[in-house]
């Protein structure tokens, strides 16, 4: 599947280029053309542009024009069109730019997203072409503040279908003009044109078609709990099929793809592979070892010395280390050792065995203080002309002999899970996986993995991952598989849509001539079909129930939502701020509750994308270590319970604006604040520059009332108009 995946990335870079397009006329006449269509479509007034290029791609494919406007005060459109007049690309540079704030200050952006959204659209209704729309997106969008451009991506219907075509527009805050546009095309990279959008078959037929390739298999997982394990069908991944919407017939996308990468091997980067050196070891210092650095070396009395290791690893003659020579040891010590008990010390062994002109590599790992065998890794690379010696079934002998010896009581509880053949150049070994076996079921969680050296018969590779505290739920009142199956293609959809398909290129057509000098034999068709797609993949079908299983969904990271602002008079604010992610989370405000300095702190640090969530049992340290960093108060101030004042919010929120400084001059302020002489002299300044400013405008009494206790909704709506100003 990895040779596919190579070979699908070249054939896609091949295939972005157009097809050839039979241009008439001069090269200046071929410019004057797309130029004025280009414009046209555009609707460009470039009379403010004092120098225009354009650049032809000329390649054996398809033409391609870059387009390119400026003048001296350094403004400049570029734009890339098709011999046609096709829009695929635009970049405006210069004009009005904002630029966020400096510093902490946080702001909103200018504009505002649904104006940005319908300006990428009415670009999108230009330079799109006929049978062609956008997919409508109506995700919530995910806004950050200090931002000066707004992107929307999306995918590209032909005839209402999808054909994996995408887009992306930028659209800039201040005045919502498109400033960047990308798009995927389909002309010159399908042979056939595009088919007829009406199939013969229907969704539900498709549908049962395919049902054929899913299969199922019943087996143990852990049920979110560490030791508890339930069965579930898990699907049998294989072959990417699809059902042709003309013919009905399901058709094998996976064994196209293999019977062309048999065909090109020659494309630059297919069969490659890299192999790394192993880096030396450091050395330890020698002199000047502070008491700290004396301790952790203490950890590692009692290890066994380089000598003792290479002992305890060679005397598992299943390894073969007899003709390798040992280069390297480090010692790890664990760093989650509970407190009175001995760290736990891992020593890896580093091993090398030079074969012509090839070094092959045996690194394993033991416990330093017992010399266990834990894991075994190699690799290498097979001369040519050097042969293998060893059989499948041999290999899976010695397999099981190393782990009766090694791990008797674990494989004793084990079957076969799964072997593979990796034979070739850069993977000379048989690998054999055994998992645990309870009621007839396996549970690979448990399991016991070996590789055996095709050359030799030696263990190549060895690791393990059990955990014997595992208990299992009974294999009683089981669902079929047939259900399991009806419940897991349920989670699907048939969709209609246009597919790519590798086909061979007919080099007898006049316009494909030139591919055949490039060894290129292969290029796209368009086909109508039907594939299973969904939006969330379940975990399995619970065994006992036929019911999907799925993953936890993750908190929506887009906007904080709140359920008690209802009638609250700063319930505006509040979401305004949520939408940008300021704020606490929970679903709950609690706006009248009076704010102490952790929650201030809290909707601070959040305007920089650090939401804390005390469910997360993560230590509010790391929220303050944030906020010390941000300028909001210093490691003396912190007093996480503190209830605070109006004005102490206030000066928390204009020094980590930067605002300080100027606050603390003295005798340059007035208010006019009603209780204007009740306001100390430390906060003074403050509120007058904050009245000045828009950021508080007092009680409804013209008062600002600066000893009295602050709440959670009036820090929001102070921070809220400071972003805003």
């Amino acid at each position: 599947m990895k040779k596919i995946l190579i070979l699908l990335t070249a054939l896609a870079t091949v295939c972005s280029l157009a097809v050839p397009v039979l241009a008439d006329g001069t090269a200046d006449q071929r410019l004057a053309e797309v130029t004025a269509q280009v414009k046209e479509t555009l609707g460009l007034d470039t009379e403010k542009y004092t120098n225009f290029y354009g650049d032809l791609e000329e390649n054996p494919l398809a033409p391609a024009w870059d387009l390119e406007w400026y003048n001296e005060e350094g403004e400049s459109l570029s734009v890339t069109a098709d011999e046609d007049g096709k829009v695929l690309s635009y970049y405006a540079y210069g004009g009005t730019v904002s630029t966020p704030a400096s510093g902490f200050a946080p702001s909103f952006p200018e504009g505002d997203w649904d104006s940005a959204k319908s300006a990428a659209e009415t670009f999108l209704k230009k330079v799109l072409t006929e049978g062609e729309t956008v997919l409508p997106d109506d995700s919530e969008p995910r806004l950050s503040l200090g931002t000066t451009s707004y992107r929307f991506n999306g995918e590209i219907l032909v005839n209402g279908l999808s054909a994996g075509l995408t887009y992306s527009v930028t659209v800039r805050c201040s005045d919502n003009e498109v400033t960047r546009f990308y798009r995927d095309d389909l002309t010159g990279t399908v042979m056939g044109g595009i088919p007829s959008p009406t199939p013969v078959v229907n969704a539900d037929k498709a549908a049962s078609a395919l049902r054929e390739t899913l299969s199922l298999r019943l087996e143990y997982v852990l049920d979110g709990a560490e030791t508890k394990a339930v069965l579930r069908w898990l699907p049998n991944w294989g072959d990417e099929y699809y059902v042709d919407g003309v013919s009905g017939e399901l058709v094998d996308l996976t064994k196209i793809y293999e019977e062309m990468s048999e065909s090109n091997k020659g494309i630059p980067g297919f069969d490659s592979a890299n192999d790394s050196a192993d880096a030396g070891d450091e050395a330890m210092p020698e002199a000047g070892l502070s008491p700290a650095e004396q301790e952790g070396i203490a950890k590692l009395e009692g290890v066994k010395s380089r000598e003792e290791l290479d002992a305890a690893a060679r005397a598992v003659a299943a390894l073969g280390l007899d003709k390798y020579t040992l280069s390297a040891v480090s010692y790890s010590v664990a760093r989650d050792t509970v407190e009175g008990e001995e760290p736990q010390v891992t020593a890896f062994l580093r091993y090398g065995r030079l074969v012509e002109d090839y070094t092959w590599r045996r690194n394993v790992t033991l416990n330093a203080r017992t010399g266990e065998l834990l894991s075994v890794y190699s690799s290498g690379r097979l001369p040519d002309g050097m042969e293998t010696s060893v059989t499948v079934e041999q290999a899976r002998k010695k397999a099981e002999d190393f782990l009766k010896t090694q791990e008797p009581d674990r494989f004793a509880k084990t079957e076969l899970y799964d072997s593979n053949d990796l034979l070739g150049a850069w993977s000379f070994f048989y690998s054999f996986t055994y998992a645990q076996k309870e009621n007839g079921y396996f549970f690979p969680d448990n399991s016991l993995n070996v590789e055996i050296d095709a050359t030799d018969g030696s263990v190549s590779d060895y690791s393990r991952r059990f955990n014997d505290e595992v208990t299992f739920d009974s294999a009683e009142g089981l669902r079929s598989a047939d259900e399991a199956v009806d419940t897991w293609l349920a989670t699907y959809e048939a969709k209609l849509q246009y597919i790519r398909v590798p086909a061979a290129i007919d080099f007898s057509q006049p316009e494909y001539a030139p591919l055949e000098g490039m060894g290129i034999g292969y290029l796209y068709k368009l086909a109508l079909g039907y594939q299973l797609e969904r939006d969330r993949t379940p975990l399995g079908i619970d065994a006992k129930t036929a019911e999907p299983v799925y993953p936890m969904e993750r908190k929506s990271l887009n906007r904080l939502t709140y359920t008690d602002l209802d009638g609250h008079w700063a319930k505006a604010q509040i979401e305004a701020l949520g939408a940008y992610r300021v704020g606490f989370t929970g679903g709950l405000f609690d706006p009248g509750k009076e704010l102490t300095q952790l929650d201030l702190v809290t909707l601070l640090v959040s305007t920089q994308g650090y939401i804390y969530d005390p469910a997360d049992g993560v230590s509010t340290d790391v929220l303050y270590e944030t906020a010390y960093g941000m300028g909001i108060l210093t490691r003396e101030e912190r007093n996480d319970n503190a209830k605070l004042t109006r004005a102490e919010t206030l000066k928390l929120i204009m020094d980590a604006s930067g605002y300080g400084p100027v606050a603390r001059l003295k005798g340059i302020f007035r208010t006019d604040f009603t209780d204007d002489k009740d306001i100390p002299e430390a906060y003074y300044g403050y509120a007058a520059l904050a009245q000045g400013m828009g950021i508080v405008s007092g009680r409804p009494d013209g008062s600002f009332l600066p000893g009295a206790p602050s709440t959670r909704a009036e820090a929001a709506v102070m921070l809220y108009n400071l972003m805003a100003r």
